[in-house]
């Protein structure tokens, strides 16, 4: 079972982690073409701005599962620090089960948000008229890696729980 973990998390952190930053990486080469022909040859990338967005969307959504795994994400501590560790467990596995319903919802919107942009073939105002349901997926993905982080995190969680130990991050 920790083996099975440690591979889920392996893949969801390539995904959301290192993929990230070469897309952040391509977005900055994006943004500095269209700046030098914006200056340079007084011709701006058309496409930058639009697919600069795109990239935004993607590095935005499927960041998520890192940024929890790695405890980046806003909390308000100022009560839970007056807990003993064993409630401000609990309270973590039961704040956890409310982000994975809530991440669950996220899923089947959007999903739901891509198959009707399939369905109408819906396409941006660009004259590329890229199909806007490709870039959207990046959302659903971004998605599913967040419940799948929730998921190993509530496990572990409730496995410190049973075996007693402390509180981990």
């Amino acid at each position: 079972m920790k083996r099975a973990l440690r591979i889920i998390e392996s893949f969801i952190t390539f995904l959301s982690g290192p993929v990230q930053g070469w897309i952040l990486f391509l977005m900055m080469l994006l943004v500095l073409v269209d700046v030098t022909t914006r200056y340079v040859l007084q011709n701006p990338l058309s496409v930058a701005e639009e697919y600069g967005a795109y990239m935004l969307v993607a590095i935005t959504c499927m960041g998520l599962a890192f940024t929890w795994k790695e405890g980046s994400h806003v909390r308000v501590e100022l009560l839970i620090n007056r807990l003993s560790p064993s409630c401000r467990q609990w309270l973590r596995v039961f704040t956890m089960l409310i982000a994975l319903v809530f991440t669950v919802f996220m899923v089947i919107a959007s999903y739901q948000l891509v198959s009707f942009s399939l369905m109408f073939g819906t396409r941006s105002g660009s004259w590329i008229r890229t199909p806007i349901a490709w870039p959207q997926i990046t959302i659903i993905i971004g998605c599913v890696l967040l419940f799948f982080q929730l998921i190993i995190e509530i496990i572990r969680a409730v496995n410190r729980l049973r075996s007693g130990k402390g509180e981990a991050n």
